[in-house]
């Protein structure tokens, strides 16, 4: 006797606000409505972005940069952003959602989300919001299919 695969009840979703995040999210809602799960939208600030912006502002205006005070100001501005992208999609209207933002290597932030939250499925899109730093190092996706402790399911549009 095969042994029945364990049901969905919490799907994590990485959204990195790239052309394919609402196509991402939409593939998450129409499981999550199939399987009656629970639905984290995941985010995550760089740290690398993080450093290079710190870089930028001390370069122009020496020892300004607060770490503290723009990543609790671009946190906010990030669960606005995907509040925004929530309500564009109807089927999200009742739908019950947490919204997890961390900051750090991505794929490691990620996992780590998914591992804290119990979440058993992971939904991501097929490309971040750029191409050529993970030609040279790997990719995010990549890191996500070799690593996760759950399913993935990487969306195209």
């Amino acid at each position: 006797m095969k042994k029945q695969p364990d049901k969905i009840s919490k799907i994590g979703v990485a959204i990195d606000f790239s052309g394919y995040s609402r196509d991402t999210l939409a593939y998450a809602v129409e499981t999550a409505n199939l399987t009656q799960a629970r639905m984290v939208l995941i985010n995550i600030i760089n740290q690398k972005e993080m450093d290079a912006m710190e870089k930028a502002v001390n370069a122009e205006h020496p020892n300004q940069f607060d770490p503290a005070k723009f990543l609790g100001e671009e946190m906010d501005r990030r669960k606005m952003k995907l509040r925004t992208l929530v309500k564009g999609i109807p089927a999200m209207d009742d739908m019950p959602v947490k919204i997890r933002i961390s900051h750090g290597v991505p794929h490691v932030e990620i996992l780590e989300i998914v591992r804290r939250e119990n979440a058993d499925f992971l939904v991501f899109g097929p490309k971040g919001r750029t191409n050529f730093k993970e030609f040279l190092f790997g990719s995010v996706a990549e890191k996500l299919f070799r690593h996760s402790p759950v399913p993935v399911m990487s969306v195209r549009s």
